[in-house]
């Protein structure tokens, strides 16, 4: 399928794999998505660090506040500053080769030139389509195959010929609303909510600072509310277009404005004002003060300067409002990617009854849509309309709809791709597919099995949505880019799935592997709940020939704890282990903490219920747990706990897993065994040392926490036929003393 992508030299229309459809989903084949022309174009148009009647001052401040910025980014993180320093450089200097004449300006005429899939990388791009349903995910019921609907969301919604859109951000279109309009509901909802936020009552006069398409539709919604309505725009076009759809008086400059506003409230002020306009400028804050009564309302709903200055706010005592986006619901994970609703009696207005009260306005013709698109173009002819937009000086148009039309239906669009341009493989390594392309994947595995290149060939990539994973795949030159993982698990030169989803695909995605008889390394954990293991155990269980399946427990890897191993082979006590992690405060929101997630125990503290497995070399015995209770204060109960095992050598290990300690000043992980009359600690994979006289055993400059040994020794376990480096049996193991220890932790009946 198309999909345009925005990046630093402009827009591109990319060839993309058909999202897939998770639960909870719809996919939607768009036939119109809109053009937000400010959020869109401001990236291509030359950086403004500064509102343009900033003062010398100003613009110093705001250029000091943005140098900040971008040392911060680069000092938490050097490398990948670097990687995006030299991305940048090469997509700019092929993209300059293959644009040049042949022949010209003395260009390596032999070097060969990038494939345009290859170069078609940057950012999605859209919030706001319509178009039809052509699939629906796993427990959407009141929907069906052929609806007409309006989509929201920025990273959802994009500018593509399918989307894959979460039900609560999905809207059938009523009868007598055109598709072309509905496109425009992601606006709509947006200045709806940000009149929701006023509150305005029938009579009130109100100000719209801003006449720019949300400002459009603010005034108009405003006026069907049966309110007086002045606007402020500096585009004198704009103010008289509002005019025309039936706002009361404007004006195109701050002085034409106090003077309209005074004449229309006898001198009060309006009761609310809501500023709809996009500028770094504090001015558009002030002024709606300025022409606002006294103990009325300023909502905020554009991008704009937030200097308020006191006097006149003081004085008047306002109400400042924020708008947030369509309403509640936004940002939310469990009402948008979850799909649980807000009761209606409680929440009158989420997002999306928003949205179907927007479309139902328009249906009726009370709110118009149609006269304020001015440009409609073809998505093949996308990059040069953002183009002429970033270049349109300060008039550009109300609103841009790209259309998808094609002769034939695109319902049979491949979920995967071939991209042009990819790397052969040298040799015979092991063609492996990276499924998830999120930060650990693409910031430790990848490295890692690249350094391993005589073993591991990166062959393919599964990204069910995003552009991470497409940029990944085109920057890597990897051959196939595709959305699910059906399409590597039929592909027979895939020998290898490497797994780096969210926790609660994993077993899931591993249980299918091994069916489809692919060796398997997934990043831990196995699975978060007892039905998960149970599957993956079944399916290892029902094949004759099991593949080789890996849990990345890298720890037990690392040189510290080989080391350590070596050194208590001809150990003649049972061993004692005390691992303390402090591991830091994450908030109760975060995913770690949720149903994708399934908590800090099962998804970190299991490679610590490994180690004790690896250094004991004896299976579990017993598992006990406590945890604190956290009573009103934000932790989870599997944030602070100590779990003991014990093994059937009588050997006994603690951990002690808290998110209370310091940042600084104390490691993350230290471990220490007592054994024999000796005690041996572990100090942050930096250090192993020996109690009794001091003597470093091992020690580097960095942490070594064995990722590089764990997949060397994994490709060479595949290439020999042994299986994977952990016996299988010791992986579920863990995995089910992590279970464990939760149900203790939450207290459940049947633990």
């Amino acid at each position: 399928m198309r999909q345009i992508l925005l990046n630093m030299q402009g827009a591109v229309v990319a060839r993309m794999p058909r999202p897939d459809v998770p639960r909870g989903y719809v996919l939607v084949q768009v036939q119109y998505s809109f053009v937000s022309v400010g959020t869109e174009i401001a990236p291509l148009r030359p950086a403004q660090v500064a509102a343009p009647d900033a003062t010398a001052v100003e613009i110093g401040l705001a250029r000091a506040k943005l140098m900040r910025h971008y040392l911060k980014a680069s000092i938490k993180d050097p490398r990948k500053a670097a990687r995006r320093i030299t991305r940048i450089a090469r997509q700019r200097f092929e993209r300059a080769r293959s644009a040049s004449p042949a022949g010209g300006g003395g260009s390596d005429q032999s070097a060969p030139r990038l494939s345009p899939d290859v170069l078609a990388q940057g950012w999605a791009v859209g919030y706001a389509a319509a178009g039809e349903v052509v699939e629906l995910g796993d427990g959407v019921s009141d929907l069906a195959v052929g609806n007409l609907v309006a989509c929201a969301g920025a990273g959802q919604a994009n500018h593509a010929d399918y989307i894959s859109v979460p039900r609560n951000l999905v809207c059938r279109i009523p009868a007598g609303c055109a598709l072309r309009d509905a496109a425009a509901t992601t606006l709509g909802a947006i200045a709806m909510q940000g009149v929701r936020r006023a509150a305005p009552q029938l009579g009130e006069r109100v100000a719209v600072l801003g006449l720019g398409f949300i400002g459009q539709i603010t005034a108009q919604l405003l006026r069907a509310a049966g309110c007086t309505v002045v606007g402020l725009d500096l585009d004198p076009a704009r103010v008289a277009r509002a005019r025309t759809l039936g706002m009361d008086a404007g004006a195109a400059s701050a002085d034409e404005l106090e003077i309209l506003v005074r004449d229309l409230t006898g001198g009060r002020g309006c009761d609310r004002a809501l500023v709809t306009a996009a500028t770094k400028s504090n001015a558009v804050i002030n002024l709606a003060m300025e022409v606002t009564r006294a103990k009325g309302t300023v909502v905020i709903v554009g991008d704009v300067g937030l200097g308020v200055e006191r006097p006149v706010f003081y004085r008047k005592e306002i109400d400042l409002l924020m708008s947030t986006s369509y309403g509640p619901g936004r940002y939310d994970a469990d009402y948008e990617v979850e799909g649980h609703d807000y009761p209606y009696a409680y929440v009158r207005w989420t997002l999306n009854r928003n949205m179907q009260s927007f479309l139902e306005l328009v249906a009726s013709g009370r709110v118009v849509v149609s006269s304020l698109i001015d440009t409609e173009v073809p998505v093949e002819s996308a990059p040069a309309v953002y183009d002429e937009l970033a270049r349109g000086g300060e008039t550009l148009p109300l609103g841009v709809v790209i259309t998808y039309r094609d002769a034939a239906p695109r319902r049979d669009e491949s979920t995967g791709v071939t991209l042009g341009g990819h790397r052969a493989a040298a040799g015979e390594p092991l063609r492996y597919a990276l499924v998830g392309a999120g930060s650990f994947a693409l910031g430790m595995l990848v490295p890692q099995l690249r350094r391993l290149n005589d073993r591991y060939f990166l062959g393919a990539v599964v990204s069910r949505t995003g552009t991470q994973g497409s940029n990944f795949a085109r920057e890597e030159r990897v051959e196939v880019l595709t959305s699910r993982l059906d399409d590597v698990l039929q592909d027979e030169r895939i020998a290898l799935v490497v797994i780096a989803t969210r926790h609660h695909e994993h077993a899931d995605a591993v249980a299918r592997a091994i069916a489809a008889g692919k060796h398997v390394f997934v990043e831990k954990p196995l699975a978060i709940d007892w039905s998960g293991l149970e599957a993956v155990a079944t399916a290892y269980r029902s094949t004759s020939a099991p593949p080789a399946v890996m849990v990345g427990f890298n720890r037990r890897f690392s040189p510290a704890l080989e080391m350590l191993r070596r050194r208590i082979e001809e150990r003649r006590s049972p061993l004692v282990m005390e691992y303390r992690l402090n591991a830091g405060y994450i908030p109760l929101d975060h995913w770690v903490h949720g149903a994708q997630g399934g908590g800090r125990n099962i998804g970190e503290a299991c490679h610590m219920y490994d180690v004790f497995r690896f250094l004991s070399g004896a299976p579990v015995a017993s598992v006990t747990a406590a945890s604190i209770d956290p009573g009103q204060l934000p932790y989870a109960r599997n944030d602070n706990f100590s779990a003991t095992v014990g093994y059937a050598d009588g050997s006994l290990g603690t951990l002690v897993y808290t998110a209370l300690g310091p940042k600084s000043g104390m490691g993350k992980e230290h471990l220490t065994v007592f054994v024999d009359g000796e005690a041996f600690v572990v100090d942050d994979y930096r250090r192993l040392t020996r109690v009794s006289d001091g003597a470093v055993l091992w020690q580097s400059g960095e942490a070594d926490k064995g990722h590089f040994e764990e997949l060397k020794q994994l490709g060479d376990s595949i290439v020999a036929g042994r299986g994977a480096p952990i016996p299988f049996d010791e992986i579920i193991e863990t995995t089910a003393v992590s279970l464990q220890v939760e149900d203790l932790l939450l207290g459940r009946a049947d633990a």
